[in-house]
């Protein structure tokens, strides 16, 4: 990917369409992206495959990371688990 300041974009869906073979270059080669609206309401965005795939991996290790957290509280009462949790979100807070 050539270097340079990444930018994120807004355009409409007609332009988008008139324009989809020039937004995927400068997705592809420069790292921009796209924020593509339809009557001013953000739809869909047009990012860098490889942002994708880092997003895709790391959802997957949080989504993992859940499942192993609820594997081994499977037998916790859930409002002992509860106020364990709200007594760590405080004790962050005040660090």
């Amino acid at each position: 990917m050539a270097m340079g300041v990444k930018m994120l974009k807004k355009i409409s869906a007609q332009k988008a369409r008139q324009r989809f073979g020039e937004m995927m270059d400068e997705v592809r080669l420069r790292g921009d992206r796209y924020i593509v609206e339809r009557g001013n309401r953000p739809m869909v965005a047009v990012i860098p495959v490889e942002e994708y795939v880092t997003w895709e991996k790391i959802r997957e290790r949080l989504y993992e990371k859940v499942r192993q957290i609820r594997e081994r509280n499977q037998g916790i009462d859930s409002e002992v688990l509860e106020s364990e949790i709200r007594e760590a979100v405080e004790a962050a807070k005040q660090a």
